[in-house]
Order: C-alpha cells, then structure tokens, then sequence
C-alpha cells in the first residue's frame, strides 16, 4: 500500500474514533453541545451554562461530530484523486458500479440487522432507508440508526460528482470549488433568514457540498503535485484553537463545518507531505493501531450505533462515575473494533470483490454470433 493510503487510513481513524467519542459522550452528559446564542445572537449567555460543560464542547472529543467533517473531506480526496491517477475517462457505470459494491450491501445488512431487532420506525421510514433517501425527512432522519444519516449523505454527494466534474470542465478546478462554496454560503444565508430549524436543511448535501468538493479540490493539488499548506504545525495547532474559540459563538453552527473542511485539507496537505522519519516501537505501534482502526471505520460506523447506549449502560452496572463510564467506553469500542474486525472480512471485502467480478462480466464483450449453417 502506497505510504499516503497508509496515513489516510491513519487520519480514518482518528475520523472514526471522533464520532465514536462524541456519540459516547451524549450517552455520558447527554445533549451538553450549546445552540442557544440569545440574548445576543452572537455569543452564548455565559451565565447559563456551567464552565465544565463550555469547555467540554471545546475539546476535540466535544467536537467529534466534525468526525464526519473529516470523513467526507478524506472521501472527495480520495475519489478525485483516484479518477486523475487512473488516466481514464470518467465513466458512470464503473465509478457508481463501485460505490455500490463499497457501500450498499454492508449497509443493508446493518438496516435489516437493526430493524429486525429494534424496529423500522413504520414502512416510510424502511423504504427511505432503502432507497438512501432518509435524510431528506425529519421523522425518518435518526430511525433505525441514528448515524445512517451520514451514509445517505455521501451517496447523494457520489451523484453530484458527475456535476462536479461538468462544472471543472467549464471552469476549472478552482472556480468549480469557487461556485460550490458560494451555493453553501446561500444555503447558510437562507438558514439565517428563514431558520429552518430541522436537521434535514441543517445537513443536506447542498449544505456539504463544499466539504466534499473541498476533499477534491486538495485530490488535484495532491496529484500535480502542489502544495496549499507550507506552515508548520504549530500554525495547525493555533487554527484548531480559533475553531475550538468558535464554539462559543454562532460561527460554529453556520460555518463549523466550512471552516473545519479547511483545516483539514490543511491537515491533511502537511501530513501527507511529511518525510517519513523513524518511528519509535511505540510510535509505530500506534501508527499500526490507528491504521487498523481507520480500516474497519466502515464498519464501526454501521454497527456502534443505535446499541451503544445500551452496551454503555448494561457494562456500567449502574455506576455513574464519569471515570468509570469513561473506562466502559474503552471497553465497548474494544468489543466493537473486534466486531468490526470480522464484518469487515465477512462483508465489505466479500461486496467489493463480487462487484469487481459482476462488473468484469459485465464488460466483457459478447461473441458474435455466427450464421446458421445453410440447409
């Protein structure tokens, strides 16, 4: 493996472990992120929250949500970079042929795992969650599991790339970012105006688009070549701080996941650029470990949820000591990681390998038929 798939699958998970310690923790402390900024609009009313909990939504672990950020950033980084290094054409049915396979039939299994043993939620609920169109419906946007929003989003992003492409062919790959970052920016705009207050406008692909797009628009400065971050980390540790700052403010619900796409192609940009260097055993046991994560983050992403409350609260033993809750998360994604371990063996490689073989035969063209012999 190419060493810059092996830190992308490093950076997964630490994307995936983000979104398991956010989730973790709204079992923990319950909804303790803050969306209320009146009376001010601008800041949040310092005299109504404790300090604990303003500085728990500071960390990066209160910020774990922005683990899908990262997700989708690493996704349009990775397709578009892919389509540029395969020197081909783009062709529809190859590249939805292997979306599908990559992410569809694991996906159906977890959907039919979780509604056979916890509900659909009603047949509208099952059929949007069939058809990856459940994120556009409030009632059915946390059914079955609360997490599959995410998933519907991706796929909707995969069919806006064709779009993408049209719209760097026109305008190149610059202006093309350009154009889809103003259209977020209305869709931002009409938030503020019309405030929609669902989460199916909060977090539509029109709204994350630009993240995705983001991801691409470093794929092809990656591919040629050029670099977007040249600064030191200590400039990526005082841009994370700035983001950290914003959570006060009503910056992070409107722009949180703009500006968190920027820091990490920047991230991105500088860790995939540093020279190898020797690594400690510890260091490379980390580094190993991580990897390995970011290989199954897939799978973990489908199954931690919706029983993660559950596991949390039953290895507790009724304990609601925040260290003890802490060490049973521990335990829990120990459990979920060796899960993830064999749905990743069992599922996503046996899927990705029948749709290569489908689509081979698919492709192969067909005899000519020869003419029947005269009588």
């Amino acid at each position: 493996m190419p060493r810059h798939l092996e830190k992308i699958n490093v950076l997964r998970g630490v994307a995936i472990l983000l979104v398991f310690s956010y989730h973790s923790l709204l079992v923990i402390f319950g909804p303790y992120e803050i969306v209320d900024f009146s009376p001010s609009w601008v800041w949040i009313d310092f005299g109504r929250y404790s300090l604990s909990r303003i500085l728990l939504g500071m960390t990066p672990w209160g910020m774990g949500a922005q683990g899908v950020t990262l997700f989708l950033v690493i996704s349009g980084f990775l397709i578009h970079w892919g389509f540029l290094k395969s020197g081909a054409s783009f062709r529809l049915s190859e590249f939805f042929n292997k979306r599908f396979w990559r992410i569809y039939p694991p996906y159906l299994v977890a959907v039919l795992v979780f509604s056979l043993s916890l509900g659909t939620g009603g047949a509208f609920s099952l059929l949007t969650h069939l058809t990856l169109t459940h994120n556009f419906f409030d009632r059915t946007f946390t059914t079955i599991n609360p997490s599959f929003w995410s998933l519907a989003l991706e796929m909707q992003l995969y069919l806006l790339y064709p779009a993408f492409l049209l719209l760097r062919r026109w305008l190149g790959i610059g202006k093309a970012t350009a154009s889809v970052g103003t259209l977020t920016l209305l869709t931002i705009v009409i938030e503020v105006i019309v405030r929609p207050r669902t989460m199916a406008w909060w977090l539509s692909p029109l709204n994350l688009w630009f993240v995705w797009v983001a991801g691409a628009y470093f794929g092809e400065q990656f591919f040629y070549g050029k670099r977007i971050f040249t600064r030191g980390p200590a400039y990526l540790v005082g841009f994370f701080a700035l983001l950290s700052l914003s959570t006060v403010t009503v910056v992070y619900p409107l722009l949180g996941r703009v500006l968190f796409s920027l820091f990490f192609i920047c991230l991105l940009d500088w860790y995939l650029h540093r020279p190898a260097s020797a690594l400690t055993v510890a260091g490379r046991a980390l580094f190993n470990a991580t990897a390995r994560v970011g290989l199954y983050s897939y799978s973990i992403y489908l199954f931690h949820q919706p029983f993660l409350h559950r596991a949390i609260t039953f290895l507790s033993f009724g304990q609601t000591h925040k260290a003890v809750l802490g060490l049973v998360v521990v335990v829990v994604f120990a459990l979920m990681f060796v899960i993830a371990h064999f749905t990743y063996y069992w599922l996503e490689v046996p899927s990705i390998n029948w749709g290569q073989r489908l689509y081979a035969r698919w492709q192969q063209p067909q005899p000519a038929a020869h003419p029947a012999p005269e009588a």
